[in-house]
């Protein structure tokens, strides 16, 4: 694959195209008439080849490699190939985004993708589990290419499927070997946590299972009435893999103020800084962070808050807080003033947060 058609719903928004082992990308004539920078900062609405400066997205800009999976889904992807006899370590970046094709996060879908797509079989969420986690250590007579197109280009390190709930698109957590029965409940808890804070979430649901105390399942934020919207990870924004711990809240705050242009949308990002902090929620990298494309706004706004929930192992947060690995209020007061937040409203959000997190989320702290 040397060329892919990047699309938005019928919309070509562009090319992307490898020659002599570097990838361009370059608008579409008539997305530059009437579109919008797909990413602000690196894919400024203008009328040139556009080429990555290094190799941290293997040659792509972070707003494409946002479609790629990650952790689970790339476990998957790898397996799946396998299968075929073909190496996912052999596939350029285009190959891997044909192979993604419209299962993409976001709006973003390529032309032309690959074979693989198909309609996964009907099964139930326990079975499905019960298929991950024998898949870990024995993957005969497991259905990988199912589990491949029911898992998409999800991330992190448990099993995710994405799921049809009420004729609407959800995203599941299952459950991982060694993860505690009460893994999904614990997220639903924080997730609720989040919301009586005033933070945005996807509207989630536990759903039972005779495996765990439940799975936690969330509705796409990314797809409204069957309609695609475009996002872009805070990581994609800034060119930062989720690998490379480089940013801070303050750098948080920064890019949401630069992309949304609205000081609302930074006080949104300080509530989820604020919540994460106190909660314990140290899984905080930079794909962990989103914005959404407002067709009515013509502009971008903060996407709903998602991954919110302990990870054991975790000693220090993903994303420091005013250089702090582990940060407390003062940090976060020290983050609300050099953001123009003032402080009588950030000390409102704090103790709002603490008060919710004690008396909600006391079992897991």
């Amino acid at each position: 694959m040397n060329e892919l058609r990047v699309m938005y719903g019928p919309r070509e928004v562009g090319r992307l195209r490898e020659e002599s082992g570097r990838i361009y990308f370059a608008y579409a004539m008539d997305w530059l008439s009437d579109g919008f920078p797909i990413s602000p900062r690196s894919l400024p609405l203008e009328d040139r080849a556009f080429t990555a400066r290094d190799d941290r997205f293997d040659g792509l800009f972070g707003v494409f490699a946002d479609s790629l999976p990650d952790g689970w889904g790339t476990y998957i992807t790898i397996k799946a190939l396998r299968r075929k006899r073909i190496s996912y370590f052999d596939l350029s970046p285009l190959d891997r985004l044909s192979l993604i094709g419209s299962d993409g996060l976001g709006a973003l879908t390529y032309i032309p993708s690959s074979d693989m797509e198909r309609t996964p079989d009907t099964k139930d969420l326990d079975s499905i589990c019960g298929e991950c986690m024998s898949m870990i250590e024995d993957d005969n007579g497991i259905d990988i290419d199912d589990i491949f197109l029911r898992a998409g280009s999800t991330g992190g390190a448990r099993p995710k499927v994405n799921h049809i709930i009420d004729g609407e698109e959800w995203m599941v957590k299952l459950r991982e070997r060694n993860d505690p029965p009460s893994m999904g409940r614990m997220e639903y808890e924080y997730n609720q946590a989040a919301m009586e804070c005033g933070i945005a979430v996807p509207e989630s649901r536990l759903i039972p299972s005779g495996l765990c105390d439940g799975y936690f399942a969330s509705k796409r934020f990314d797809r409204i009435q069957d309609k695609r919207v475009h996002m872009i990870t805070l990581g994609g924004l800034l060119e930062v893999p989720r690998d490379m711990p480089l940013l801070d809240y303050h750098t948080f705050l920064q890019a949401t103020r630069y992309i949304t242009g609205s000081q609302e949308e930074v006080i949104k990002a300080y509530r989820l800084a604020c919540f994460n902090v106190l909660s314990g929620n140290m899984d905080d990298h930079s794909k962990n962070f989103a914005y959404l494309y407002s067709e009515e706004r013509k502009g971008y706004v903060l996407s709903p808050a998602y991954d919110l929930t302990r990870t054991a192992g975790l000693k220090e947060h993903e994303m420091s807080c005013m250089g702090e690995g582990d940060p407390d209020t003062d940090d976060l007061l020290s983050l609300a003033d050099v953001m123009n937040i003032p402080k009588r409203k950030a000390t409102g959000i704090i103790d709002t947060i603490e008060d919710v997190v004690r008396n909600r989320l006391s079992e897991w702290l």
